[in-house]
């Protein structure tokens, strides 16, 4: 990808180029010329990360956009009721603190069942 700005030394100080216009870049409709070498790179910096970050909020926008044109499909019922004999075991996990209170009593054979 080809950057979009780049330091020029102008006179006495340094400028911000604009690849698209060759002319000094603008922030918030600022022209960014005549800096000291350091606050150039600096604000060379900050241009080039701003970019970055529209970039990839223009990539994440229009991922967004198509996933939310894809549409939905139904579930298939007969494979829920294949696994639907699986379910309890999950529930009912006597190594588990969140379970139902059949696990609770059941103790070591809810652990010899799982194993």
């Amino acid at each position: 990808m080809a950057e979009e700005y780049r330091l020029r030394m102008e006179g006495s100080g340094w400028s911000i180029i604009d690849q698209a216009t060759h002319e000094p870049a603008r922030l918030d409709g600022v022209p960014l010329a005549a800096m000291e070498a350091e606050e150039a790179k600096h604000l060379l910096a900050i241009l080039r990360s701003i970019d970055r970050v529209r970039t990839a909020s223009r990539r994440l926008a229009s991922a967004n956009r198509k996933r939310s044109d894809t549409t939905q499909t139904e579930a298939n019922r007969q494979i829920d009721a294949n696994f639907e004999a699986l379910r309890p075991f999950k529930a009912y996990c006597a190594r588990c603190d969140s379970c139902a209170r059949p696990c609770k009593q059941a103790g070591a054979e809810a652990d010899e069942a799982i194993a």
